[in-house]
């Protein structure tokens, strides 16, 4: 026998060799052993989350596009330039995922030790409270961060776009998201005042 002949079939154990040791008896690949754990540490609570990055995304696209009337006239806002539709574009990315954020499991209400901000007002639920009703109700409260996730996903399609219409349109829908789930799980005994000319008569 060669030299080359004896260095191919060499060749060919090893590597015969490694791949059983690799996938085993059966010759199917070895299974990766699951993680543990989970790699996400959650710090903030849902009100950090929706106080420091939802609001303040939602306000701007809120306000990206308007229509006012002035003694001068009408007055319509939109994005005009690249920058401008760039920042669009940026807050819907930071909508979208913060939305996700708030479905992660573990994460509190509140960070440990402190209350809400509006915690005494009347009609509205304690950290506390929103977590046993958000807990009784999981499906309802995932439902509503998936709805405002898309409502994210509207934004920046309407941004890359270019379109101030699909941003109205998205900004009517994250009105009726957002009040549906705080309604639910925040301030359901929220009493609204009447307004001026709603308010009953005097007798």
């Amino acid at each position: 026998m060669s030299n080359s002949l004896r260095a191919v079939k060499v060749l060919v154990a090893l590597t015969v060799a490694g791949c059983l040791a690799a996938c085993g008896k059966t010759g199917q690949p070895a299974a990766t052993p699951a993680p543990s754990a989970s790699p996400v540490k959650l710090t903030a609570g849902v009100q950090d989350i929706m106080r420091d990055m939802i609001d303040p995304a939602a306000d701007f696209l809120w306000e990206s596009v308007s229509t006012t009337e002035t003694a001068q006239g009408v007055e319509e806002k939109q994005p005009r330039t690249d920058e401008e539709w760039a920042e669009v574009r940026k807050h819907a990315l930071i909508l979208a995922e913060s939305a996700n954020l708030l479905l992660l499991d573990g994460r509190h209400v509140a960070r440990e030790g402190k209350q809400l901000e509006d915690h005494g007002t009347p009609g509205n639920l304690t950290a506390a409270e929103s977590e046993q009703v958000i807990a009784a109700d999981r499906a309802t409260f995932i439902g509503f961060g998936q709805a405002l996730h898309d409502v994210g996903v509207a934004f920046l399609n309407a941004a890359e776009e270019r379109s101030p219409q699909g941003i109205m349109n998205a900004g009517e829908t994250m009105d009726h998201v957002c009040e549906g789930c705080h309604l639910k799980f925040w301030y359901p005994g929220q009493v609204i005042p009447p307004l001026p000319d709603q308010a009953p008569e005097k007798k």
